[in-house]
């Protein structure tokens, strides 16, 4: 069975500035990961990751429509060379490992990662350029998803035009807010709070990030919530009705 923890360090954010030669000699810019970037790794898993402004790395990888599992972390570049280090949370073991990716990038346009025999070629998506609005994310929305541990029984949610929401479970009711992002990118910030015995993750508060995709018919949103010590998650992808 392939190991889905060697699938990628996905995600990334805060970057290091390249440091300049001495005695006035010019310094070589460092390539900005900022952005979402998708596409299939060697081991066939399909790679998603957010790079966000404030140096955050949020990321989910699956196949067709089953989901593996996420990560987090942050990345340095130095130039176009670019170091991701984060946590897998493997759902198949209902584990998390550290990992380390390296490779190159080339800003808003592609990045080449390696680690633990995986390559993972990502593109970047332009349509994190477009700000995210209230109105984007309003609406009704089939899901599927899961924690580390279980899997949500597919349904339903509906989001106000004030981006609230309540998912309903077996013994767990999930109330949560999705908002627009003040980076004026294609990120909302997502905030969880699940109460009852039967919730995926425990009754915890959590937090994370949603992108809309809106270059497929219907639309669809990739979501990716973690508990206050990041041990633990969920993630939702919904497809609107």
């Amino acid at each position: 069975m392939i190991n889905p923890s060697k699938f990628c360090l996905v995600l990334v954010a805060s970057f290091l500035t390249a440091c300049g030669g001495g005695g006035g000699g010019s310094s070589t810019p460092s390539a900005d990961p900022q952005g979402f970037w998708s596409g299939q790794a060697s081991t066939g898993y399909t790679v998603s990751t957010a790079i966000l402004e404030n140096g955050e790395a949020w990321g989910i990888y699956s196949s067709g429509s089953t989901i593996y599992g996420a990560l987090y972390g942050t990345v340095a570049v130095n130039g176009n060379s670019i170091s991701i280090q984060g946590t897998d949370f493997n759902f198949l073991t209902n584990t998390s490992t550290a990992g380390n990716l390296t490779g190159t990038i080339a800003a808003k346009s592609s990045m080449s990662l390696t680690g633990n025999n995986v390559s993972i070629p990502v593109t970047y998506q332009t349509s994190y350029d477009t700000p995210a609005t209230a109105a984007a994310i309003t609406g009704t929305w089939s899901f599927i998803g899961r924690s580390g541990s279980y899997s949500l029984i597919p349904g339903s949610i509906t989001i106000d035009s004030a981006g609230r929401f309540v998912l309903n479970q077996t013994n767990c009711v999930t109330t949560g807010t999705v908002v627009p992002r003040s980076s004026g990118k294609n990120i909302y910030n997502l905030t969880l709070s699940a109460s009852g015995i039967g919730c995926a993750a425990g009754q915890t508060t959590m937090s994370g990030i949603v992108y809309v995709d809106a270059t497929v018919t219907p639309k669809k949103f990739l979501s990716l919530a973690l508990t206050p010590n990041k041990n633990d998650g969920l993630i939702v992808i919904g497809t609107k009705s």
